[in-house]
């Protein structure tokens, strides 16, 4: 079913680009600087403002400063819908090693906005991690409006993804990330803002720290956001203001504008700050592929939209890796990053069945516990040869591939 259907979803989305859905709320986009109604304006900021998280990073840096080991951890968390299974499995692989570190910034785009919290707060939180992504949780996820969609906005109904959301953001996890963030570590997610077409990026312990319902209601919006793919999912309203006038904003997934979001000025000023003579250490976890086993593509319309689509994806997150690597080596830090290599089998980004979420989960979890996740750029084109001695030592060291998906 799911090696077909982003063609039925890309085709869904070509048949209503026609029509159009009524939108309640003010004829102006939001000018820059507005905030949530009732938040400060220290929650979020735009890309484009490179003061913001080195600011925030600044105010809450005196616990970092003093950590025992002196060293900043960074962990991104990039988009891939059902690939979070791969990120999920990753994070408690690296519990069970031990070699998990305790991250001072953790920043989370779409399906990685939702894994994001779990990985900031703690091996204490792999349980409820295993839950949402070792299969089972996500089953229902995918609920087609049917002809609805043609002047709808979505191919699928938006409920299930809140209902999910909601069944894990609860007022403990909320708690939790404001008594961390309290601490002096940073929980970032992105979302895009379609109206300003601009990454926002959501300071999501500021938001924890403001408590109450509507600390939390925001906090699942916001990750509601970044997770609803256009076109797949309906986008999310966000109501904020500025100067007395309201204005509603049109928010969706993050991974629109950026396929993951490490925050370089924040993490040079945390490291600088902490004076470690390591430097810092900067992770990315891609949750799929950041390319795509070759194939030949069928001479048809869908086939082409849909390896077009891929191709621009995969192509951006290759860029990301490689200017990230690049301000790594710059700035004197520790780069690596992970991702499903393109010679095993995956489902793909929409593949929520419980059969392959759970065998995606349990991949990255059997990889990271035998240590044989975290890869620099030279080490992952190697990989992606085909080595055969080097497919021969994943295996031997319990990191077989994933059987073909049917």
């Amino acid at each position: 079913m799911f090696k077909n259907l982003h063609r039925i979803v890309i085709a869904s989305i070509v048949l209503g680009a026609c029509a159009t859905a009524p939108r309640l709320d003010s004829p102006l986009a939001s000018p820059r600087g507005a905030s949530p109604t009732g938040f400060p304006a220290n929650v979020r900021t735009e890309t484009t403002d490179s003061d913001f998280l080195k600011e925030n990073a600044v105010a809450r840096s005196v616990a970092l400063a003093k950590a025992a080991d002196r060293t900043v951890d960074v962990l991104a968390l990039s988009g891939g819908g059902a690939g979070g299974a791969y990120g999920a499995g990753v994070l408690t692989g690296l519990t069970a090693s031990g070699a998990r570190p305790r991250f001072e910034v953790v920043t989370g785009v779409s399906t990685g906005a939702l894994i994001a919290p779990f990985a900031f707060l703690g091996p204490e939180w792999d349980g409820k991690l295993r839950e949402a992504y070792g299969g089972g949780a996500t089953g229902d996820l995918l609920q087609s409006r049917g002809v609805a969609a043609l002047w709808d906005v979505g191919v699928f109904d938006g409920k299930p993804l809140r209902d999910l959301v909601n069944r894990f953001v609860t007022d403990d996890l909320v708690a939790a990330v404001a008594q961390e963030s309290a601490s002096g570590r940073l929980l970032i997610v992105a979302t895009t803002n379609l109206d300003r077409e601009e990454t926002v990026i959501w300071d999501m312990g500021a938001i924890a720290m403001q408590g109450g319902d509507k600390a939390r209601e925001l906090f699942r919006n916001v990750l509601v956001a970044s997770a609803s793919v256009p076109g797949i999912f309906p986008p999310v309203m966000i109501e904020v203001e500025k100067d007395g006038q309201i204005y509603q904003e049109m928010h969706v997934d993050g991974g629109a504008s950026t396929p993951f979001f490490v925050a370089p000025d924040a993490i040079r000023e945390i490291d600088n700050l902490s004076n470690s003579p390591r430097g810092a250490n900067i992770y990315v976890i891609v949750n799929g592929q950041a390319a795509s086993a070759p194939r030949t593509t069928s001479n048809n319309t869908l086939d082409i939209a849909a390896r077009s689509f891929t191709s621009v994806l995969n192509h951006l997150t290759r860029s990301s890796i490689a200017q990230t690597e690049d301000f790594a080596r710059d700035t004197g830090m520790n780069f690596r990053f992970t991702a499903i290599p393109t010679d095993v089998q995956f489902g793909g980004s929409l593949d929520f069945d419980s059969p392959g979420m759970s065998e995606t989960f349990n991949y990255g979890q059997r990889c990271a516990a035998a240590g044989l996740v975290w890869v620099t750029q030279d080490q992952a084109k190697a990989r992606n040869g085909n080595e055969e001695a080097e497919l021969k030592s994943f295996a031997e060291a319990g990191c077989p591939l994933l059987p073909p998906t049917p």
